[in-house]
């Protein structure tokens, strides 16, 4: 189902609900991919499906090719979203409306670390605050991929964990979590079905573990967060978090040290179940390659819980396989140390070098994002105009870089607003890129390639023979259209 019209009434009546949505991408670098397929459904605070499901495309661009590889996984080709997709203007205008929707909580499984980012680039290159939706109005975002993890680690009772990992760790793949649990799931990688599958897997937590559920919605955002890692206490906490995750779970003790120097909302925490005496060893190549230490963004949601999880709950301890008395001698050290570990891990913050890595103004969303006053009145400005009069009103930025983004964001969704020397620059600029990706994806040649080696290897599908095949024929017409 695409574009569907809501209006001022329905909005003011979604006070209070979540919006499951998921994304389908042409890459996996949140930077310089695109966005193929989005799809979300809204629902009550008793996860009640309200409203109907929504499922949109977006178009590609002629700067870009996708990565034939997340093409096969997705099934989704170019030709697809040319045929039935919006621009990129208008699909992202039209996702970030329903995110704003006030008093709405954003959710996926994985969301916060792949599709948010996605999104996040898009509003960036666009022009658009790529934060506002996450807070104002009462809107916030949540991720339900660490509810399912404390969820096994915590109070396993009434779900079912069955598939494993090549290193025996448990699979927290939303594939797995269906099949295991009984949850229908037909056609994983389908946006829509994918949302409907993580909506599942949330009513089978708030099911058999409502506590769980409910304590970490209350506590995923910035203020509880920044409660639980107390770093004038330091008291222990324990945290869920995917780079934990091994055969006892994703769960571990820690202890918040203290603030990352010039990233705000950030704690440097120590992982108690390593040795602590290495943050003052000389053997190590300096304090922050410590193995142990762990940076919280308390930003982004983070599952914590108090220590008495570990100690008083039942099976727990066991279960996660901790060591109470390395824990507790790890914090004495901690704090007969503490002036000298949190001075070294200041002064190494202050060492640590800046990310300068792409200079393109569209992979720099993290680096020089946030614009003056002026730059951000000038863009709404810039936004509401009609694409005829984007590139013909001048426009005093403080920023140089805003107008390549501009000037891109026009190319990109209304190139028919271009003049004949505009054309010309944005068709080179597009042979450049085809030549040479922006990151890490394929060039013209290696996009190819891929395609050719697929197609000629005896083990391809006949599924994923007519994948391929659109993706060379969508090669060749690029190559025709822009280097030819």
């Amino acid at each position: 189902m695409f574009y569907i019209l809501i209006g001022l009434d329905y909005n003011r009546s979604m006070a209070g609900t979540y919006l499951f949505y998921d994304l389908e991408t042409f890459g996996l670098d949140s930077k310089a991919d695109r966005i193929a397929q989005v799809a979300w459904i809204r629902t009550d605070a008793q996860l009640n499906v309200i409203g109907d499901p929504v499922n949109i495309l977006c178009r590609p661009t002629p700067d870009y090719l996708p990565s034939p590889a997340s093409c096969l996984v997705t099934g989704i080709t170019p030709q697809d979203c040319l045929k039935g997709g919006m621009n990129e203007w208008d699909f992202i205008n039209r996702l970030n409306d329903e995110f704003s929707v006030p008093g709405t909580t954003v959710l996926g499984f994985n969301n916060l670390a792949f599709d948010d980012e996605f999104v996040r680039n898009t509003l960036y290159r666009n022009l658009m605050d790529p934060y506002e939706r996450e807070w104002r109005d009462g809107c916030s975002r949540w991720d339900i991929l660490d509810l399912v993890r404390a969820v096994h680690d915590f109070r396993p009772e009434g779900m079912k964990f069955l598939h494993k990992t090549e290193k025996g760790n448990t699979s927290f793949k939303l594939v797995h979590l269906t099949e295991d649990n009984g949850i229908e799931q037909e056609g994983a990688h389908d946006a829509l079905v994918d949302v409907y599958a993580t909506l599942n897997v949330a009513r089978l937590v708030k099911r058999v573990q409502p506590k769980l559920f409910e304590y970490y919605e209350r506590n995923r955002g910035k203020a509880a967060a920044s409660r639980l890692l107390d770093t004038a206490a330091m008291r222990p906490v324990m945290y869920t978090c995917t780079s934990f995750t091994g055969p006892n779970g994703s769960t571990r003790p820690i202890l918040p040290l203290c603030g990352e120097k010039g990233r705000s909302g950030t704690v440097i925490c120590f992982d108690l179940t390593q040795d602590a005496r290495q943050l003052l060893s000389e053997d190590n190549g300096g304090i922050r390659h410590t193995k142990g230490l762990t940076w919280v963004a308390t930003n982004r949601c983070p599952y914590l819980a108090p220590l008495t999880m570990l100690t008083k709950a039942e099976g727990v301890k066991e279960r996660l396989g901790t060591d109470l008395e390395l824990m507790e001698e790890n914090i004495a050290f901690i704090k007969a140390n503490r002036q000298r570990i949190t001075s070294l891990l200041q002064e190494a913050g202050r060492e640590a070098k800046e990310d300068t890595s792409g200079t393109d103004p569209e992979l720099r969303i993290y680096l020089d994002s946030f614009y003056s006053e002026n730059d951000k009145a000038a863009m709404k400005l810039v936004n509401a105009l009609p694409p005829e009069k984007k590139l013909r009103r001048v426009f005093h930025f403080d920023s140089d870089k805003i107008q390549k983004l501009l000037f891109r964001q026009v190319a990109r969704n209304w190139p028919e607003a271009l003049n004949e020397n505009e054309k010309i620059l944005w068709k080179n600029y597009c042979g450049l890129r085809l030549l040479q990706p922006l990151a890490g994806g394929p060039d013209y040649k290696a996009y190819m390639r891929q395609v050719e080696d697929g197609l000629e290897s005896i083990g391809t599908s006949n599924r994923d023979r007519l994948i391929l095949v659109a993706l060379r024929e969508y090669g060749l017409q690029l190559y025709n259209d822009i280097l030819g």
